[in-house]
């Protein structure tokens, strides 16, 4: 009879155990410390503002397992089969690197069992599109995140006139406070960024800390949006086939016109002297779960430096003709060859020659 019990408890879903929240945290934190993606999706609630996120969440978990990562739920409050609480998250990125963040979270109780539901978001009024800030008691965060509202519509007038595209109505954005919490809500292996944004989920970003911010969020704003309206145009499932270099170079063509004056110049200084002896092979660029954070840069410098060319010696319309074109096939002599270049490594080395020969 005993062997019967433990032969049936171990066939039971995970997440019978999970009646109360602190137990939830514990089976949070045994299958992110395990890298038990199929695991941690099991314990998730099927709606919420973690249901499309938690899928790509649990998948970085899989690749990258948080072995030191603690989650405990505090200042819990339930009421029937919906708690709120503020979930604290430790972990050690890389070995020394310890990051924190405190979120505010909401738990869904289905069958007695507790699931995480991710954040807990209040709605900001806004003229266009949808803005979201964390639900805490931080009046100053939700005042300034209220100003973001007003650049929205701006930000996305300048997708379109630069590429041509329109930012999708249903685009939403949510505000955070800091890089450690944006993380926490995309993948616990996610270096420190200032926004994020992948097919499907909305627009993250971290509200700058300096007195003025208009040109910051303008340039977070405008990056994020091209990467919504670029996915869009490639069409669902078919944005992926598009590398990830020319992704971040269409993004930072944009957003480049809300880049601090010298930084321009400055960037064109440094891609050139990739071009001239450091040039990383853009194949090996192309996937952003496979480029080490040290060829970060090259990602963004080389994908910029290559849209500036084809926009410079092809038209303005040639970053995105070539884009389309690695959605619509997948290759990139295919791609190359829609630009009129015989295979792709003669675009790539034209682009780098052009490139070296260039100073900021």
């Amino acid at each position: 009879m005993r062997l019967t019990l433990l032969l049936v408890a171990l066939l039971l879903p995970s997440a019978v155990a999970q009646t109360t929240p602190d137990a939830l945290a514990g089976a949070l934190q045994t299958a992110a410390r395990a890298g038990n993606a199929a695991a941690y999706r099991e314990l998730l609630h099927a709606d919420g503002t973690f249901a499309v996120e938690g899928a790509n969440f649990a998948a970085d978990l899989g690749r990258v397992p948080q072995p030191t990562v603690t989650y405990q739920f505090s200042d819990v409050e339930a009421t029937g089969t919906e708690a709120h609480a503020q979930l604290n998250l430790s972990w050690e990125r890389q070995p020394g690197q310890v990051s924190q963040s405190e979120l505010p979270v909401t738990l869904q109780k289905v069958g007695g069992v507790w699931r995480y539901a991710g954040e807990a978001l209040t709605l900001l009024p806004t003229d266009g599109f949808s803005l979201y800030v964390l639900s805490q008691p931080n009046l100053r965060l939700r005042t300034r995140a209220a100003n973001v509202g007003a650049l929205l519509p701006g930000a996305a007038a300048h997708v379109q006139d630069v590429l041509g595209l329109n930012v999708p109505a249903t685009a939403t954005v949510k505000v955070y406070p800091n890089p450690a919490t944006l993380s926490a809500s995309v993948a616990l292996s996610l270096k420190p960024v200032g926004g994020w944004n992948e097919p499907g989920e909305a627009i993250k970003l971290v509200l700058p800390q300096d007195d003025d911010p208009r040109l910051n969020l303008l340039r977070v704003l405008s990056h994020e949006f091209t990467h919504l309206s670029v996915s869009a145009a490639a069409g669902p499932g078919r944005d992926k086939r598009i590398p990830w270099w020319l992704h971040e170079g269409l993004a930072d063509f944009v957003a480049r016109a809300y880049w601090p004056p010298d930084s321009l110049a400055s960037e064109q200084r440094r891609v050139a002297g990739y071009a001239q002896k450091d040039w990383v092979p853009l194949a090996e660029l192309a996937d952003f779960n496979a480029v080490p954070e040290n060829q970060w840069n090259h990602v963004y410098g080389q994908g910029l430096g290559l849209v500036e060319f084809l926009a410079a010696t092809k038209g303005e319309e040639a970053p995105m003709q070539l884009a389309l074109a690695f959605a619509q096939t997948g290759n990139a002599d295919d791609a190359a060859r829609a630009l009129d270049f015989a295979f792709f490594a003669a675009l790539e080395t034209a682009a780098r020659a052009w490139l070296a020969a260039r100073q900021g």
